[in-house]
């Protein structure tokens, strides 16, 4: 809450507005656990050898090839790290190097088959357990989970991950 924001504001309901933001930061590492719980058990043998790192390379690779360079600013990374990344995957058969025909000069990095295969099922068993995670609240809820959780991307003006999407920009 911004300084301006606070100004007229009762102490006291500066403190809730504390205590609920307090509780939701709690509620984080739960919710990350509950989440991410089901997905990695039901891949733990495809997984055993990729980090997280290696998989949030693969999920920007997904979108098409990209050059280190590109990838490196994707991860916010430098690039040396990309490509000790990148490293790991091409030995992994997961990510394949190719040249670019329209500079030599330059290597695209593009995800493998079975990179593709392996985003796919990551993909699959995170919306299923998302699915049976959300189960648990009524259609009204879930719409405004939705509309919470767009409001707090758009209160964000780096987030580009949610244009383009049905019911943005309500």
């Amino acid at each position: 809450m911004s300084a301006a924001s606070t100004l007229g504001v009762r102490p006291s309901t500066r403190r809730r507005r504390a205590e609920l933001t307090e509780r939701i930061f709690e509620l984080r590492p739960l919710m990350k656990r509950l989440f991410g719980a089901g997905i990695y058990r039901e891949l733990r043998e495809e997984l055993q050898s990729v980090t997280i790192h290696q998989l949030t390379a693969l999920g920007h690779l997904k979108g098409g090839s990209v050059t280190m360079r590109e990838l490196a600013k994707d991860l916010d990374v430098s690039e040396s790290s990309a490509t000790a990344v990148t490293d790991r995957l091409v030995r992994q058969g997961l990510v394949e190097r190719q040249s670019d025909p329209s500079d030599r000069r330059v290597v695209r990095l593009a995800i493998s088959s079975a990179g593709s295969a392996l985003v796919e099922r990551l993909d699959e068993a995170a919306a299923s357990k998302t699915g049976e995670m959300l189960s648990a609240l009524t259609d009204t809820q879930l719409e405004q989970l939705i509309d919470i959780l767009e409001t707090l991307a758009r209160a964000n003006p780096n987030e580009r991950d949610l244009q383009g999407h049905p019911g943005a920009g309500r």
